[in-house]
């Protein structure tokens, strides 16, 4: 298959993914925040991950200069790719319904936060972080790019690997031991095996 079949299929994919994102992007920016945890560090975590999910991939669609790093992926391992991909927008979906005013970008505790332990958040603590990690692979697959798979590796690694801990410390000092029993009970990326 044509290189430009493979962008298209890649830039409709971003385009469901962007427009998921979009409304609950906007109403996070309109919600009071009660506790905010070292907020210009997430910031920054943030900007990095930016890049590697919608600058480099974009850039690599609308661009011939990374070409140089393409991994000649066989078309099944990108058709798969593009499965995993667009299979994982559902769990996005999922997971953003199911936090509602919840979600946000940096961490931080809203006024009347809950603690969702409904849909993908029943048996699994950080399904949107799941879904991150299968997303920067794939992407970077499907485009086959290694610039943008390496790139997105390490930038959501950093940020999930600096984040994480203290996520679930914040949880804890707001919701005590209901978070603890919910940690007992739910695995942290993929559902506990019983």
């Amino acid at each position: 298959m044509e290189e430009s079949f493979w962008k298209y299929a890649f830039f409709i994919l971003f385009m469901v993914w962007f427009f998921i994102r979009l409304p609950y992007g906007r109403n996070s920016l309109k919600i009071k925040s009660k506790t905010k945890i070292r907020e210009e560090f997430e910031k920054l975590l943030v900007f990095l991950n930016f890049i590697s999910m919608m600058f480099l991939p974009l850039f690599v669609v609308f661009s011939s200069r990374l070409d140089f790093a393409g991994m000649n992926m066989p078309a099944p391992a990108r058709a798969l790719a593009a499965l995993i991909y667009a299979l994982n927008l559902i769990l996005f979906m999922w997971c953003h319904r199911s936090l509602g005013k919840n979600w946000s970008t940096i961490l931080e505790i809203r006024h009347k936060h809950k603690l969702i332990q409904k849909g993908p958040y029943k048996r699994i603590r950080h399904p949107m972080y799941t879904h991150f990690w299968l997303l920067i692979i794939s992407q970077g697959v499907l485009l086959d790019n290694w610039i943008v798979l390496i790139y997105g590796i390490l930038a959501w690694g950093i940020l999930y690997f600096l984040r994480v801990k203290k996520e679930e410390e914040m949880m804890i000092g707001e919701f005590g031991d209901e978070y603890k029993i919910y940690m007992k009970n739910t695995g942290r990326l993929f559902p506990k095996l019983r």
